[in-house]
């Protein structure tokens, strides 16, 4: 008795070295939001992180190994650390220097 062949991947398949982009995403997302206080540095972690996310997800790779989309959760938290990053920087100079931005 034959057995049917195995049913076909539901999106494509892509190596561990490109999964890495959206878990890469996750990871600057994460550590941006630690290092906040190093002005360039957390914001410049921040927006790598952001522009990894957004690649993954436009290459359609979602990067979980069971279909999590892990790219989202990646643009998702570094949308926040770069808008919290950004309200306290503004914040801070406001306070401190006067800056205005409007």
């Amino acid at each position: 008795m034959d057995h049917p062949p195995p049913p076909p991947p539901a999106g494509p398949g892509y190596s561990p070295a490109v999964r890495g982009i959206a878990a890469a995403s996750v990871a600057l997302g994460y550590f941006s939001l630690i290092v906040f206080f190093w002005k360039p540095f957390g914001m410049a972690l921040g927006a790598v992180g952001l522009v990894l996310g957004l690649i993954s997800l436009a290459i359609r790779n979602k990067g979980g190994l069971h279909g999590e989309n892990v790219a989202l959760a990646g643009v998702g938290i570094c949308a926040v650390s770069l808008s919290i990053t950004t309200a306290l920087y503004w914040g801070i100079g406001f306070v401190t220097w006067g800056y205005r931005f409007w």
